[in-house]
């Protein structure tokens, strides 16, 4: 992976084109700071696929019954293994062209090696991740010189 330092302008304006830009089905995995999730959410409102929802409290989750726009899952860590089953059949088969954005402050995937979160689940919502925990910016070699950057960006 390759390191480069950015401003904060820069990382919010490539997350900005980023949600732009997503496809239906497209879900991203943001970390962040707690009390950055509603500057977040501003930002994904004013681009994000209408309607777009935030789910402060995942628990217990309940799925949204409009499978459109973007909905934005604070704290997905905290999801019980009950939640994370209901989560993965939901996107699995009801979730329609709805974007999920899921917002944690702790690294996803250290859980789900820990075995405290579904690999499946983890997989699903981190086809796009985003690491808005640092200045520096990591990319993955696998995105190629022609995609955005952005904040700690990976793409699967």
């Amino acid at each position: 992976m390759r390191h480069l330092l950015t401003h904060e302008e820069t990382i919010q304006a490539e997350f900005q084109r980023w949600v732009a830009s997503q496809r239906p089905r497209q879900h991203y995995l943001v970390r962040c700071d707690p009390d950055a999730v509603f500057a977040l959410a501003r930002q994904v409102a004013s681009v994000g696929a209408a309607p777009v929802r935030l789910i402060q409290q995942p628990l217990p989750f309940r799925p949204p019954a409009d499978a459109s726009g973007t909905v934005i899952l604070n704290d997905v860590h905290a999801l019980g293994l009950r939640e994370q089953i209901v989560f993965y059949d939901w996107l699995g088969h009801d979730a329609g062209e709805v974007r999920i954005i899921s917002v944690t402050p702790f690294d996803l995937q250290a859980l789900t090696d820990r075995g405290l979160f579904l690999q499946g689940l983890f997989h699903r919502l981190s086809a796009v991740q985003f690491d808005f925990t640092s200045r520096k910016v990591q990319r993955d070699e696998s995105v190629g010189p022609s995609r955005p950057r952005g904040a700690h960006v990976r793409e699967r």
